[in-house]
């Protein structure tokens, strides 16, 4: 029998363990080995044996060979089949020939929802506003997990400034403070929120991508409001994005009009091309927030 799991790393990896413990399988991960996965597989004098193959670095002439040793096993035979992202043949292959666990990320409230769960698990209690933070940080699920088990160490009372001080992962990079700032001609407070992002570490060029995300939604939502009127709702449908996200989203289209969204468009085209193409991105950054404002 073969058991795959894909999806979320860290939700995949939890299901394989379950699923080896009530097998009584060790958990060890095995290479995309054809040798040792058929040996581990194929069991001995005290009976059918099992393995647990980590796929996630296998390349296709790999996987070509390990795929007709898996199609050759007994059926008393147990592979697990850790494979986060495979790819659509992989997974096609996986659908026909495996059981196939798919345990998808999370995303917006379901991984709030995600975040209470695992602290009720834990035995965690703390306010809405907690699980919100937690649920809204750029971190994989693991990242999340382990600062889950820090706080369990804790004693006395998860409030939210107490959360934010010991969690160490940085909260979710905006775009809207930045335009925010910049539009409204605060480009000082504009450029202090660029430089408290680049000595945390982020990126110029992500930076640069997330304001240009921004506008390019903002640009299509103007669009859409030239022919009819905008729901929240509707704004999330048509960028398929969070709710929350969608609303301030079309606020700041309302107040568009076509000259200053085409100067952003433009603005941030040139400061992409030009910081990568060499040329220093931070002074592009830096260039673009002053166009904002204009």
């Amino acid at each position: 029998m073969i058991v795959s799991f894909t999806g979320d790393p860290f939700l995949a990896r939890r299901a394989a363990r379950a699923e080896a413990e009530v097998r009584g399988l060790e958990w060890r991960l095995l290479p995309p080995d054809p040798v040792q996965v058929q040996q581990a597989a194929s069991g001995g004098l005290f009976g059918p044996g099992g393995a647990i193959v980590d796929l996630r670095e296998v390349g296709e002439a790999e996987w070509k060979e390990l795929r007709a040793v898996l199609e050759k096993l007994p059926e008393d035979a147990v592979v697990l089949l850790y494979d986060p992202k495979p790819t659509a043949a992989r997974s096609r292959w996986l659908g026909k020939h495996s059981e196939k666990r798919d345990h998808p990320t999370p995303r917006y409230r379901e991984k709030q929802r995600w975040v209470a769960a695992e602290m009720k698990r834990m035995g965690l209690k703390a306010p809405a506003a907690v699980v919100q933070y937690l649920g809204q940080l750029e971190a994989d699920l693991e990242a999340i997990h382990a600062e889950l088990e820090k706080l369990a160490l804790l004693e006395g009372e998860l409030t939210l400034e107490r959360v934010r001080q010991i969690v160490a992962l940085e909260p979710p990079m905006s775009s809207f403070d930045l335009v925010d700032a910049a539009a409204a001609g605060r480009f000082e407070q504009a450029m202090k929120l660029l430089r408290g992002l680049l000595e945390r570490g982020e990126e110029p060029l992500r930076i640069l991508g997330a304001l240009s995300k921004h506008y390019t939604r903002a640009a299509a939502l103007w669009a859409e409001l030239q022919n009819r009127n905008l729901s929240d709702k509707d704004a999330a449908a048509l960028l398929k994005i969070h709710p929350f996200a969608a609303r301030k989203l079309l606020a700041f289209a309302r107040r568009l009009d076509e000259d200053r969204l085409l100067r952003a468009l433009d603005a941030l085209g040139d400061a992409e091309r030009a910081a990568k193409t060499g040329r220093d991105p931070v002074l592009a950054l830096e260039r673009v927030l002053l166009a904002l404002r204009s």
